[in-house]
């Protein structure tokens, strides 16, 4: 749990500096620029964003605001890159029962509220496994704040080249004490991997976004080798809390 506050910590530092830094400016004739305004006298005012430099007529600003309006967020919502970290909840009677899992993928909009894409990451259960996947998300709205369900399918490749049969990993398949099968080691084949979740996504400007999710993860894997010809399936069923950011 102390991993999970700490990236949102980490995440909440990395939003609330990028909103406050710049502001909304919304010109008369329809040009809307974000960046710094710094009042020059009453009449004029300069506008800075990132290495740009302008100086309007106070009379052309139409408005000021510290967030995009969802007219301007819909229009421009047409990717985003998400990249999360979080827990994979099991049962206390697991060697590791809140193992740290991370993601990232690229989606693009297919369908209004609909968006599509592939990712990866790195999933640390009793073995570490790199999941390949692709993802499925409906945003309920276009806002400042929206629900979100999705799911994530895809395959897992171990990052780890074998285990042992005998260890307290597996002593529920092999519930006995033997040095014979305590020296059969089996090599990692990776499997299927299957992930509803749901959650919020909470837009701080037109390009970045901060999300929180919860669902539900299940592995299969299997394991071949050892000189009696074991093959190993194991099913991991985890729940999952997960934060991230949304880039776009």
């Amino acid at each position: 749990m102390k991993q999970l506050v700490c990236l949102l910590a980490f995440l909440l530092a990395i939003g609330t500096s990028q909103a406050q830094k710049k502001e909304v400016i919304y010109l008369k004739n329809g040009t809307v620029l974000k960046g710094q305004q710094i009042p020059v006298d009453d009449e004029k005012v300069v506008v800075r964003s990132g290495k740009d430099t302008w100086v309007f007529q106070t009379s052309e600003i139409d408005s000021v605001g510290t967030k995009f309006s969802s007219a301007i967020l819909s229009g421009q919502k047409s990717y985003f890159i998400k990249t999360t970290g979080g827990l994979l909840i099991g049962s206390s009677s697991n060697d590791k029962s809140k193992p740290f899992s991370f993601d990232a993928s690229f989606n693009l909009k297919v369908l209004p509220n609909w968006y599509a894409g592939v990712g990866t990451g790195v999933d640390f259960l009793e073995e570490s496994y790199l999941p390949v996947f692709a993802n499925l998300e409906y945003h309920f709205r276009e806002s400042m704040f929206t629900p979100f369900v999705g799911v994530q399918a895809g395959y897992l490749f171990p990052l780890d080249d074998n285990i042992m049969v005998g260890s307290n990993y597996y002593y529920d398949i092999m519930p006995w004490s033997s040095s014979y099968y305590a020296a059969q080691m089996l090599d990692c084949q990776g499997g299927f991997m299957l992930s509803p979740s749901f959650g919020m996504v909470n837009q701080l400007n037109e390009n970045l976004a901060l999300m929180m999710s919860f669902g539900y993860r299940f592995h299969q894997v299997s394991f071949e080798g050892g000189k009696d010809e074991y093959k190993l399936e194991r099913e991991y069923n985890r729940l999952t809390i997960r934060i991230g950011i949304l880039f776009n």
